[in-house]
């Protein structure tokens, strides 16, 4: 064979590989389930989570299940909520994804879940923060 040959033959049985992890590490879920699990976080996951809205808190659910969280755990939930909040509240289009019910649910679980009191605090103001938001962004724009 020549060295093209293998080459090439190298080529296409690496490509699915690397194709298949950049779109896995480019889903919603696997972001967050990293950022979760890991406790690993980078830039290119706020472009990734960034506009999904209340579907953050549905994909955190869906990945801490029913299993008891530590501080860290529960302060990286809240960071994640965080980045997702700040870019679905950035546009004022309301819809759907802009209504914080499962967000809601979610802060009360967690702060139902630690007696720390500097964590329950971060969780009262980011319930606080998605209040203000959620309502800034259901007001009618004014007419000009």
């Amino acid at each position: 064979m020549s060295s093209r040959t293998v080459l090439l033959v190298s080529f296409l049985c690496l490509a699915p590989l690397g194709t298949r992890q950049s779109q896995e590490t480019s889903m919603p879920e696997h972001v967050i389930s990293r950022i979760l699990d890991r406790g690993l976080l980078d830039g290119h996951d706020t472009k990734v989570v960034g506009g999904i809205g209340d579907a953050a808190a549905v994909i955190g659910t869906k990945v801490v299940g029913g299993r008891s969280l530590s501080p860290a755990q529960i302060d990286l939930v809240l960071i994640v909520l965080n980045m997702v909040l700040n870019m679905a509240f950035a546009d004022v289009t309301p819809g759907p994804e802009k209504q914080p019910r499962t967000t809601l649910f979610v802060l009360r679980q967690l702060e139902l879940s630690t007696n720390d009191a500097q964590l329950r605090a971060r969780i009262a103001q980011t319930r606080k923060y998605v209040g203000e938001e959620f309502s800034k962004s259901t007001k009618p724009l004014p007419q000009i």
